[in-house]
């Protein structure tokens, strides 16, 4: 019997745990196409400075949270480096959008 109600747990907890997944990977999709243009830009503006890699990309993280704090838009760190990282990716294969 409790090998039987054990087996149905497991199975609810795998379920909800991949409906969570896909909620939360909706939403950094979501928050990375709301934050992408802003990142473009700033990483094409920054490329044309005579900074370091470290502070471009440092003052390309500033720029991108203070856009996302000024539209409500709640990124974490992690999505914003993803930003970053995308937009740098993006200008190096000349992408414009």
């Amino acid at each position: 019997m409790w090998r039987i109600i054990r087996r149905w747990f497991s199975g609810l907890l795998r379920s909800f745990w991949s409906l969570m997944k896909q909620i939360f990977s909706g939403a950094t999709e979501i928050i990375l196409a709301e934050l992408k243009d802003v990142a473009l830009a700033s990483v094409r503006r920054l490329a044309k400075t005579d900074l370091s890699n470290e502070e471009k990309r440092k003052q390309a993280f500033k720029d991108i949270k203070a856009y996302a704090k000024r539209n409500g838009i709640r990124a974490r760190d992690s999505i914003v480096n993803l930003a970053i990282e995308l937009a740098v990716q993006a200008l190096k294969k000349g992408i414009q959008k």
